[in-house]
């Protein structure tokens, strides 16, 4: 197997298939190491222990994987067949749920209990809980869901 000269290079000096070859690797690792430092930050809340229930999806309080919605300022997400959800513990009877993506670049959010905001760590949009945009660039508000609490059920209909 002949390796000196590829007949498709004119005039490139070292043109080796193992030069090329070396040279494809490193354009592959650079591109690697470009798309995992330009990767976009996604939410850091957890996911919610849900299943199916009529037309929606259920949260058991009583599972302790559900922890962090026993609390006023707790929140969780649940993943539906159509969003990401995002239930808020508002207060001792009343449950938010709205969708957790950013309506301008499809970030998964965070919740700030003490400004009672989502926050969106990609470009700094920032929503109310009732999904009106308080900051952009997002210009779009998030769907809301009807959300109930029935002891230690919640009920998110989505």
């Amino acid at each position: 197997m002949k390796t000196e000269g590829l007949p498709i290079a004119h005039g490139c000096g070292d043109c080796s298939r193992r030069a090329l070859l070396r040279g494809l690797g490193v354009a592959a690792a650079s591109a690697l190491m470009f798309d995992a430092g330009c990767q976009q930050a996604g939410s850091s809340l957890g996911t919610a222990n849900s299943s199916s229930c009529g037309t929606g999806h259920c949260i058991d309080l009583a599972d302790t994987a559900n922890h962090e919605l026993t609390s006023v300022g707790g929140a969780m997400l649940i993943d539906t067949s159509s969003d990401t959800v995002m239930v808020i513990r508002s207060s001792d009877t009343q449950i938010i749920a709205l969708s957790a993506i950013c309506t301008h670049a499809g970030c998964s959010m965070d919740y700030n209990a003490s400004q009672q905001q989502l926050d969106c760590p990609c470009h700094g949009s920032k929503f109310s809980t009732n999904g009106s945009v308080a900051v952009g660039p997002a210009n779009r508000a998030l769907r809301v869901y009807t959300a109930t609490l029935t002891g230690t059920m919640i009920t998110v209909t989505a």
